[in-house]
């Protein structure tokens, strides 16, 4: 069964959860460590529903249209991903330029995108208009976005249209 929202089949993307960014600040390492809960979570719930995964990798020296799969290890400890996650690098804060993001996504038959992960005002903000602006239905997952200061991730949610746990788990049929 896949995830569909609003009737668009969904692909959990995942912003830049990389230990180069975890303990940036104190502030951000105290965000995603609230926040690893609830993206383990929607991570399960993709999972377990066979729909697809993404796993977006910050790392400037790269070209971005690499297929190689990065180093399991500059994911956040205690992420759930799974061998079946697609890898993407990028080197922008939107996600889809100068990335094979989008190829990616329209190969899984996204229609619609649930974005979790960090910073929510920089590369989660500017990730989801992206998607937006290539015709994929946004949303930010409620409390699975971290920022070094949480009046940020709150703005986020406030201005983007959000998706819970819980709406995602009745979605999934779990």
């Amino acid at each position: 069964m896949e995830i569909r929202i609003g009737g668009k089949k969904a692909v959990l993307v995942a912003v830049d959860v990389q230990n180069k960014f975890y303990t940036v600040t104190e502030g951000l390492k105290e965000s995603v460590d609230r926040k690893l809960g609830t993206m383990n979570r929607a991570l399960d719930i993709f999972h377990d529903a066979g729909s697809p995964v993404v796993l977006l990798a910050y790392d400037p020296m790269n070209d971005c249209t690499s297929d190689e799969a990065d180093d399991p290890d500059a994911f956040v400890d205690g992420l759930r991903i799974s061998d079946s996650d697609f890898i993407v690098h990028k080197s922008e804060m939107n996600s889809f330029l100068g990335t094979r993001l989008e190829q990616v996504l329209r190969q899984a038959g996204a229609e619609s995108v649930v974005l979790m992960g960090l910073v929510s005002h920089l590369c989660v903000l500017a990730t989801y208009f992206g998607a937006h602006d290539r015709n994929f239905s946004p949303y930010i997952l409620e409390g699975g976005t971290s920022a070094t200061d949480e009046e940020n991730v709150k703005h986020v949610e406030a201005i983007c249209r959000t998706v819970s746990l819980d709406e995602l788990s009745e979605l999934s049929g779990n």
